[in-house]
Order: C-alpha cells, then sequence, then structure tokens
C-alpha cells in the first residue's frame, strides 16, 4: 500500500528531471543563428544545462559546449541586444546635417526679410551709453566711469 502511493510521486519526479534534462537534446552546434527560433523555456533549460556542464571540469567540455556556454553568456541577446542597426551612425548624421541646414537656411531668411535694426545698436546710442555710464559713475573701479579707463566702453560698432 505505500509502495502505491509512492508510485505517482516518483512519476512526477521522473518527469520533472526529464525535463530539465530536455536541454541536452538541443543541438549545440550553430546556436547563434537558431537562438531567436529557440522558444523561452528551451532558452532556459539549455542555459541551465551548460550552467551544470560548467560547474564540472572544463578540460571535459566540447569544443561546441564551450561556444554555446560563451554565446549564452556573452552574446548580444535580451538585454546586450544592440540599441541601434546598421547604417545608424549615417542616418544621425544626415538627419543632424539637415536640421542644421534648414535651420541656417531660416536664419538667414529671417535677416534678409527682417526689419531695420535696433536703436541700440547704432554707434551713437553706444557713445550716449557711455556717456550716461560717466555721468552716474557707473563701474568707477575699473568701468567706463574709472579715471584710468582707456576703452571704447559700450561702442561695439566702428561704423553704423
Amino acid at each position: 500500500m505505500l509502495r502505491n502511493l509512492a508510485r505517482p510521486a516518483l512519476r512526477a519526479t521522473q518527469r520533472r528531471c526529464a525535463s530539465t534534462t530536455a536541454a541536452s537534446e538541443i543541438p549545440l552546434a550553430n546556436l547563434e543563428l537558431r537562438w531567436k527560433t529557440l522558444s523561452t523555456q528551451e532558452q532556459t533549460s539549455l542555459a541551465k544545462h551548460l550552467e551544470q556542464v560548467q560547474a564540472g571540469d572544463w578540460t571535459k567540455m566540447t569544443l561546441e559546449q564551450k561556444k554555446a556556454a560563451y554565446w549564452v553568456a556573452f552574446g548580444p541577446h535580451g538585454a546586450r541586444t544592440p540599441l541601434t542597426g546598421p547604417n545608424h551612425t549615417l542616418k544621425v548624421a544626415a538627419g543632424t546635417l539637415s536640421v542644421v541646414g534648414v535651420s541656417t537656411a531660416l536664419f538667414f531668411w529671417i535677416r534678409a526679410n527682417g526689419s531695420e535694426r535696433p536703436s541700440t545698436t547704432t554707434k551713437e546710442w553706444q557713445e550716449a551709453s557711455n556717456e550716461y555710464a560717466r555721468a552716474n559713475k557707473i563701474n568707477p573701479i575699473t568701468g567706463v566711469a574709472s579715471e584710468t579707463y582707456k576703452g571704447d566702453g559700450y561702442v561695439s560698432l566702428s561704423k553704423n
């Protein structure tokens, strides 16, 4: 009677062990090409199987097992999938150049069709700003209002 109760548990354990050893049935040749076609369960069981093999003596591992272990550990899949594809640099460069070109064209179009320059950019206005700074003693130590000042002050244009 006790034997009859233990048999279903033994069968369930055997089924679980058989499912974990299914990774050894997956061929390791060209794993890089077939990795995406494997189901998640097959990928996981293969990775666990390779971990168990690696826990043993590495000199007894075949070359295919070593290649597969390296691919599973360091291959470009999962979190290590590249974010950029082929010709990504070319696309970024073309996009950047087009945005810079459009903005340059817009800048020159606005400059060509814009109104007159502001009155504060004329030479007379800037000279008047110098006289105002001297009269009100703005920055009397090193600025226009100082006694030893020899610069142009607020005048930044030589022509109007």
